[in-house]
């Protein structure tokens, strides 16, 4: 049988206080197969592909650009974007950033 799980807060603020690296994700909650995960951005990031669906959404400071094989995204603060399964790409900071990434939790990525 499936465990039931009840609604919960989370303090968004204190878990961004536990951002200590760049680009070391901070995984906040797992809610059924999902994860909810806090990246600090700064500088070039490496190519990823995953076999899931990423969403990416911009929470504070500077611009996020997510870059794809054939396209360029900036996001601003509230703005976001789906990276589709399969789609090559990476993140750039040129100034700090924060942005959040909810994904599958049980799922694999490789560097491209």
């Amino acid at each position: 049988m499936t465990e039931i799980m009840d609604i919960e807060a989370i303090d968004l603020e204190e878990e961004i206080k536990q951002l200590t690296s760049p680009r070391r994700p901070h995984d906040m909650v797992f809610v059924g197969d999902s994860l909810l995960r806090a990246v600090l951005c700064e500088g070039e990031g490496k190519w990823y592909i995953h076999d899931y669906d990423e969403f990416f959404l911009h929470y504070s400071g500077g611009v996020v650009v997510i870059e794809s094989d054939e396209s360029t995204i900036e996001l601003g603060p509230g703005t976001g974007v789906l990276v589709p399964a399969g789609v090559r790409h990476r993140t750039n900071c040129q100034k700090s950033a924060i942005f959040l990434v909810f994904r599958h939790r049980e799922t694999a990525c490789m560097l491209a």
